[in-house]
């Protein structure tokens, strides 16, 4: 029982932790909607800046990150519960539009074996290898906040 407590309140503090990336990642995203190319000086420094961003950060900036970390941490919370069913459903959620993206990121081998640690009844490898694939995430965002302080336009 006091496991449990610990999986859910460290997974809780997680969440609380990720909120103001949350919050910048809409706030840039929702910047970046706003502001659009007019030359075509701006778009060949975009294309320069991409050239330099890891594979994970070209690929998640195409896709819904919010919406990906969410179902990450649902699939957390529906493994600490014991609900591996639901657990599944949410990493696959996650995996079809990064398996679908032109780029796909390193980390989606990773919900593989989630899926195979899950059907292995690991539960804490999988949660360990969700944490790690969080993780990449929160780098790549943060890669993606760094690209848009040196290109404000």
């Amino acid at each position: 029982m006091k496991i449990q407590n610990l999986f859910i309140y460290s997974i809780l503090a997680i969440g609380l932790i990720s909120i103001p990336s949350f919050l910048d990642t809409v706030q840039a995203q929702t910047n970046m909607t706003n502001t659009t190319s007019t030359s075509g000086q701006n778009q060949t420094a975009q294309g320069a800046q991409n050239q330099t961003m890891s594979n994970e950060t070209q690929a998640l900036m195409t896709l819904d990150v919010p919406m990906i970390k969410e179902q990450l941490m649902n699939a957390k919370q529906s493994l600490v519960n014991g609900n591996t069913e639901e657990a599944l459903a949410a990493i696959t959620d996650v995996e079809i539009p990064l398996l679908l993206s032109q780029n796909k990121p390193s980390f989606v081998g990773d919900l593989q074996e989630v899926k195979n640690s899950i059907s292995k009844k690991d539960v804490n490898k999988a949660l360990d290898d969700l944490t790690k694939i969080q993780t990449d995430i929160t780098k790549a965002e943060t890669e993606i906040l760094k690209a848009q302080l040196a290109n404000p336009q």
